[in-house]
């Protein structure tokens, strides 16, 4: 049986009021210099609500049989809508300033569920 509006926005109300950490999402774009060559870069979004969580780990993926190795998971609200291109800048980690921020990669699938996004994660040094 399907969740209800009001179990829906409840379950959504708990996912967003546990995030505890503050990240950015960093958008991907690509161009290209005078030989063809693609240069990617990122740009900041706005500062958002998020939940890190720093334990490694790897899933299988049953479709392909792939193993996808990650440094970190994030939870995201439902309403962020990030590009697997895209990277995730933590900048506080339970409302401390982090200097230097965590720069990530997103290293899997977008992971939908009915309360919010989660997002497999590998650490990328800058």
């Amino acid at each position: 049986m399907p969740f209800s509006s009001t179990e829906l926005s409840g379950f959504r109300t708990a996912q967003t009021e546990h995030m505890f950490d503050t990240c950015v999402i960093q958008t991907y774009s690509e161009n290209f210099n005078s030989f063809g060559e693609p240069i990617s870069s990122y740009a900041d979004g706005s500062a958002i609500s998020c939940g890190l969580d720093t334990k490694p780990s790897g899933e299988r993926r049953k479709a392909s049989n792939t193993v996808i190795e990650y440094d970190a998971t994030i939870r995201l609200a439902i309403t962020v809508v990030p590009n697997v291109k895209d990277r995730i800048k933590v900048t506080k980690r339970f409302g401390e300033t982090l200097t230097p921020n965590l720069v990530y990669e997103i290293a899997g699938p977008i992971q939908q569920g009915p309360s919010g996004i989660r997002l497999l994660l590998r650490k990328v040094s800058v």
